[in-house]
């Protein structure tokens, strides 16, 4: 995994740096929607010495160059390393933002061209009440 990180870095133009190489795993390797705050925290004892300014560099970096997402929710921004076209389900009670698979996005690719549209980016946001919160509810 960890040479497949670097690979992916060179090849967009980066230095490979263990800083870079552990940022973009974790983005990579998780499915929370961390926000810059959330990935520091998590990385900071496998990183001594690294700053905060120094993780939300990177992960901007790693947004312009197209090997992240962000995106804000209840103002906080998020961060997805998941950038195949994918759905977000949000809890409007507790905050959780949680993947699934498209069912079909060839579908909307053709739904799009059939109006004249190109697609340039994707991102779907279904807003509800999660399971645990809706469990917690009926008690």
């Amino acid at each position: 995994m960890e040479e497949k990180i670097k690979e992916v870095l060179r090849a967009n133009g980066l230095k490979v740096t263990k800083t870079r190489i552990e940022i973009y795993k974790y983005l990579v390797n998780t499915r929370s929607h961390p926000t810059a705050e959330m990935v520091y925290n998590d990385i900071k004892e496998k990183l001594p010495g690294v700053s905060f300014a120094t993780v939300y560099n990177v992960l901007n970096k790693l947004v312009e160059l197209g090997l992240a997402k962000e995106f804000s929710i209840n103002k906080s921004k998020h961060f997805d390393g998941r950038i195949v076209p994918h759905i977000h389900f949000v809890c409007i009670s507790c905050g959780k933002i949680e993947d699934a698979e498209l069912p079909d996005y060839n579908d909307v690719v053709r739904v799009a061209k059939e109006k004249g549209w190109d697609i340039k980016e994707f991102s779907l946001f279904i807003y509800g009440i999660c399971p645990e919160c809706k469990r917690k509810s009926k008690s």
